[in-house]
This record gives structure tokens, sequence and C-alpha cells, in this order.
């Protein structure tokens, strides 16, 4: 199939587009996309880099030259060679913005805060919750068995499920305390063993409960929390 010089020529200026969508596909966690959608994105993203650049060297992508031969005026476009620098930088600048921005979450709290939108900039209520709430966790396993630790590393969806715990303790009922597994860190691998998970609060966190009305208050030991 042949394609046109028009059509070549809309490719070339989307390339800075494209470059700015893989870049921010590497750097965030996005769902997958059929190909308007990427060309759909590559246009609005080229367009934000154009406009900046122009901003910014006030200077056009495309040069117009007129020539003139007795009563004929002849006019051609030509590239901007000198235009390239701030697209090219630009193209490598704005994803890692926007890569800031969806991880953070900074401006959808701010949109949150206007009651705008209850929605975040993350894919999934899987990564809200362990980039949100950095603190140690309890597993319970369906067999029964707890296993506590700092997740260091997840997985990016929860089909994967996959953590990685530092510093884990087993749960002993018959001591009814934790033992140490004297490793750096668990690796799981299997998360239909997996009933839920528990986010324990910090230290300075921690609240005092009680099991029965009227009986005074008291705190769980668990590893971290004294």
């Amino acid at each position: 199939m042949g394609i046109s010089k028009e059509t070549l020529v809309i490719l070339i200026f989307l390339i800075p587009g494209f470059m700015s969508s893989a870049l921010l596909n590497s750097l965030v966690v996005r769902r997958e996309r059929d190909v308007l959608a990427r060309v759909v994105e590559a246009l609005v993203l080229s367009f934000i880099i154009y406009a900046a650049a122009t901003l910014i060297t006030g200077q056009s992508p495309v040069m117009l030259h007129e020539t003139r031969e007795g009563n004929v005026t002849t006019y051609s476009v030509t590239g901007n060679a000198s235009f390239l620098v701030p697209v090219v930088f630009l193209a490598f600048l704005l994803p890692l913005g926007l890569g800031l921005m969806t991880t953070t979450d900074w401006h959808m709290k701010a949109l949150r805060k206007c009651r705008i939108t209850n929605k975040t900039s993350r894919q999934t209520t899987w990564l809200d919750v362990f980039m949100d709430q950095k603190r140690r966790v309890i597993l319970h396993f369906s067999d029964g068995r707890r296993l506590h630790g700092w997740p260091m590393y997840y997985s990016e969806t929860p089909e994967d499920g996959l953590l990685y715990l530092y510093d884990p303790y087993w749960f002993v009922p018959e001591e009814n305390d934790w033992e140490s597994l004297s490793a750096h860190g668990l690796f799981l691998v299997k998360r239909e063993l997996i009933d839920w998970i528990e986010f324990l609060p910090g230290p300075g966190e921690w609240q005092m409960s009680a099991t029965k009305e009227g009986e005074a208050p008291h705190e769980q030991t668990v590893p971290g929390h004294g």
C-alpha cells in the first residue's frame, strides 16, 4: 500500500508526539489502547510540543519563502532545522512532567478537593493503595497463616498480585507471637493463596481499641510497632 506525500509529512510531524507517548508508557502504568487512540494521543502531544516550542523560540517549524521572477511570485515551504532542538527537548521533557503528575496524583487531588471529580490519575485501585499507603502489611492466607512485612515491590495489576515483602515475619499461633524468617524478603507469587491484605497504621497512628464494650483498650504488638 502506497503512502502519499501528504500522509508522510503528517507522520513526520507526529514523530515528537509518538516519542513522548512511548516514553510516557515506560514511566507509568497504562491500559492497552488501539491504534486510533495512539494516533490521537500523538496528535495531542505533538500539538502541545509545537505550541510550547513556538512560544519559547518565537519561531515556526516551517518557513515560507517567496520568490519573484518578473510578474510571477512563487511560494515554497521548507522546514526550520533550528526548530528541531526545542522540539526534541520538549518531546522528552513533556512525558517526564506527565509521568510525575500521574505518579503523584497531585493534579487529581486538587480536582477532588474542588469536587470536580472523584477519580485518580492511576489505572487501578491496586496501584492507588500501594502507592499512597506507605506502611507495613499483614497478609492473611486462605489456610489461616499470617505474614507480616513491608511491601517493597508489587505488581502493576491486581490480576498479577505479586508482592515482595521486606523483613518478613510469620505469626506463630502456639506462641501468640511473630517469628522472623531471618531473610531480606519473601517473594509471593501465588495471589490465589491470599485472602486479604491488612494495612497497619504507623507508630504515631496506632489506635487503641477494645474487644468488648466497657473493656480497657489494648494494643496488639507486631514487628515494627513495639
